[in-house]
């Protein structure tokens, strides 16, 4: 019995040695490109510094910040940067100050003696009644002056010095109302429509 084990076992030799032999073909599989992983995280690192140096050189709290040279006749100096939140709250803004600008001839429309387009009111008074509404009324006035809507005497008005100054009010409320628009641009934020 022990003599045929090991004939069993040198015959199952020769067979395994015979596989071996045997050609298989072979079989190719897609390459993948050789590229490592740990590649792809340098990478990424290097790009997520180079950003953030781009962004330290352009926070003025950081030692790598380089102080911009800015055109003064380029399109878009002295206006926020493009989609940025900074300008959504400038066209807000803008939006704003053309409603009160508006509110504020309206009212001087209301409260004021004589006809249009010639119609004055006392700062006084004119104070009072815009103080029901807001505390921004000389900043306001000078805005409608600077776009040629209303119109009085000194630089500024100051509460009890100027109640006696006249304010006028240079168009019709329907003019105002018709030519008064925001121009959608953060820095000059009124337009008047010429039409």
């Amino acid at each position: 019995m022990a003599f045929q084990s090991t004939s069993n076992q040198i015959n199952q030799i020769n067979q395994a040695s015979e596989f071996r032999t045997l050609s298989w073909p072979k079989l190719t599989y897609p390459r993948r490109p050789i590229v490592s992983s740990v590649g792809k995280h340098i990478s990424k690192f290097n790009e997520a510094e180079k950003k953030n140096e781009q962004e330290l050189r352009t926070n003025p709290f950081s030692k790598t910040y380089e102080i911009p040279k800015f055109d003064k006749n380029a399109p878009d100096y002295a206006r926020p940067s493009p989609g940025s939140k900074t300008e959504a709250r400038a066209k807000k803004a803008g939006v704003y100050m053309t409603r009160e600008i508006v509110f504020l001839c309206d009212l001087i429309s209301q409260y004021a003696d004589g006809e249009p387009p010639n119609q004055t009111i006392k700062f006084g008074p004119l104070f009072y009644a815009y103080s029901l509404y807001s505390s921004q009324l000389v900043g306001m006035l000078v805005r409608a002056r600077k776009y040629g809507l209303v119109d009085f005497q000194g630089e500024m008005l100051y509460q009890g010095q100027d109640d006696d100054k006249i304010i006028r009010l240079l168009k019709p409320i329907e003019e105002i109302h018709r030519i008064v628009r925001f121009s959608g641009d953060p820095v000059h934020c009124v337009t008047i429509a010429n039409n």
